[in-house]
C-alpha cells in the first residue's frame, strides 16, 4: 500500500480567512504536503464571515485555484440568491425550525437536506466533487454549520466508497446554538461517518449522545507554533495608549455571542466604579461591536472614547504585540469548541479569562491558570478582571501556569494524532 495519502479536505473557509477552523486546516494541510502526501482543499471565496450572505462591496478577488504552502487550493464562487441577505436567514431558520419542532426525523432530514443545498450557495459544488472524490484516499469534512458542504462531502465520499472524516466544531455554549450542529440530517452523516474529530471531551460526549459509536470518536487538542517574537512592526502600526492604564485584550469577531459586548460592559463598568483599564478589541466584525456601543447611555460615551479602541482585524505579527503589551486576554465566549487564543496569550504568560461555556471549560482550569466566568455576566466578568489587577501576583502565577501549560499543546503533538487516525481508516474503502 502506498504510504502517501491524497486528502480531500472540505471546508467553508481557508486562507486568507482567519479563524480556528481555518488555523487547525491550515496547519495540518501543510504539515501533511512537507511530509508527502498530496493535500486539496476544497472551499469557497468567503475572505470574512459576512461574504457568505453579503455580496462583497469592496471585491476583495480569490483565484479559483492556487498553490499556498504546497496545498492545492480550489475555491468555489458564492452566490447570493434573492432576496439577498435575507435569503440565507430565513432557509437556515427553516432547517433549524423544523429540528425545534421535534419533526420525526423521516420527515425534518430529507426537508433539511433540501434546504443545505444553500448552506452556502455555491457554483459548481456538485461537479468539483464528482472530479476531486474519485482521485483522493480520504474525504475529511470541516465545520458541519455548513450543512451544504457537509452534506455534499459526505455524498461524494460514499458514492466513491471513500473513508470519510468528518470534524463538525459542535459549538455547545447553551442556548440554540447546538441546534446547528443537531439537526436530524447533520446527525445522520456523522453516525455514518468512518470518523468523528471532536476538540474535547464535552463535544465526544454529545456525539455520543447523538448515536455515534465510541470507537469512531476521536478527541484532538488544538496547538500553536513557536512564535518568534517581532513586535517592532506592531509598535509602528498600533501605538500604545497610556502604559500607566492596564489593557484588557480581546482577540476575535466582535460579536455578543464571542463575548465582546459583554466584556466591553465589564470595561465601563469597572471605569465607572473608579478602576481604570482599557480595553483593547481585534478580530472581524467591527462593526457589531461599534454599533453596539453606539447605543448605549450618553453618560457612558466618554468612557467608551477614553477607555477602549477597536482595531478591526489584524495579522499575526500585530496580534503578538499586543499579547505581550495587555495586562490580560478575555474571550468570554459560548461559541469557541476550543479557544486557540487562549493558548496564544500563554505563550506570552498572560493570564485569561474564558467563560463557563463549550468547551472553554477544558482549556482554562479555574484558578490555576485562568478564571472562568458566567457567559454574559457582566458583573461576574468585571469582577474578574479587577480581582486580576487588584492581585498582580496571582494574575502572575495564572500566566506562569498558562506558560508552562501551553508546552501540552503542539500543533506537531496534534498532527501526530490526525496521522493515526488517518493511518486506521487506510484500506477501508475502495
Amino acid at each position: 500500500m502506498n504510504k502517501f495519502l491524497r486528502i480531500l479536505f472540505i471546508s467553508p473557509t481557508y486562507w486568507p480567512f482567519i479563524n480556528g477552523a481555518q488555523t487547525f486546516l491550515q496547519a495540518m494541510a501543510e504539515r501533511l504536503v512537507t511530509d508527502g502526501h498530496v493535500v486539496t482543499v476544497l472551499t469557497t471565496t468567503a475572505s470574512c464571515a459576512e461574504d457568505f450572505w453579503r455580496r462583497p462591496v469592496i471585491s476583495s478577488y480569490l483565484p479559483p485555484q492556487e498553490v499556498l504552502n504546497g496545498v492545492q487550493v480550489e475555491r468555489l464562487a458564492l452566490t447570493y440568491p434573492w432576496p439577498a441577505p435575507f435569503m440565507f436567514g430565513v432557509l437556515r431558520r427553516l432547517g433549524l425550525w423544523l429540528h425545534r419542532l421535534g419533526v420525526p426525523a423521516i420527515v425534518a432530514a430529507p426537508a433539511q437536506r433540501y434546504l443545505a443545498k444553500w448552506m452556502p450557495p455555491l457554483v459548481g459544488l456538485k461537479a468539483s466533487l464528482e472530479q476531486l472524490t474519485p482521485s483522493c484516499d480520504l474525504v475529511h469534512v470541516e465545520d458541519s454549520s455548513w450543512d451544504g458542504l457537509l452534506l455534499a462531502g459526505a455524498t461524494a465520499a460514499a458514492h466513491a466508497t471513500k473513508p470519510l472524516v468528518v470534524q463538525p466544531l459542535m459549538h455547545l455554549g447553551g442556548g440554540t446554538i447546538a441546534a446547528h450542529y443537531q439537526m436530524a440530517h447533520q446527525v445522520q452523516i456523522y453516525r455514518r461517518a468512518h470518523a468523528v474529530i471532536a476538540l474535547s471531551e464535552k463535544e465526544r460526549a454529545a456525539f455520543q449522545s447523538l448515536g455515534v459509536l465510541p470507537e469512531k470518536l476521536h478527541v484532538l487538542r488544538m496547538g500553536v507554533d513557536p512564535w518568534p517574537f517581532d513586535n517592532e512592526i506592531g509598535q509602528r502600526e498600533y501605538p500604545e495608549p497610556d502604559s500607566a492604564v492596564p489593557a484588557v485584550l480581546f482577540l476575535g469577531a466582535n460579536t455578543y455571542d464571542k463575548g465582546a459586548f459583554t466584556l466591553a460592559q465589564a470595561i465601563i463598568r469597572l471605569n465607572q466604579a473608579g478602576v481604570p483599564v482599557n480595553l483593547t478589541v481585534a478580530g472581524p466584525r467591527k462593526e457589531d461591536l461599534i454599533s453596539f456601543l453606539q447605543q448605549r447611555p450618553l453618560h457612558e460615551q466618554a468612557i467608551i472614547g477614553d477607555h477602549i479602541r477597536i482595531l478591526g482585524f489584524v495579522d499575526d505579527n500585530v496580534k503578538h504585540h499586543l499579547l505581550e503589551s495587555a495586562f490580560l486576554l478575555a474571550l468570554p465566549s459560548r461559541v469557541d469548541t476550543f479557544g486557540i487564543v487562549f493558548l496564544e496569550a500563554w505563550q506570552h504568560a498572560r493570564p485569561v479569562i474564558g467563560a463557563l461555556a463549550g468547551g472553554i471549560p477544558e482549556v482554562i482550569t479555574h484558578g490555576r491558570n485562568g478564571l472562568l466566568v458566567p457567559f454574559g455576566d457582566v458583573a461576574a466578568l468585571a469582577k474578574a478582571i479587577q480581582r486580576l489587577l487588584e492581585d498582580r501576583h496571582f494574575a502572575q502565577q495564572l500566566g506562569n501556569a498558562g506558560y508552562v501549560e501551553v508546552q501540552n499543546y503542539t500543533w506537531e503533538r496534534t498532527y501526530t494524532a490526525l496521522l493515526k487516525i488517518y493511518d486506521d481508516l487506510r484500506g477501508i474503502c475502495g
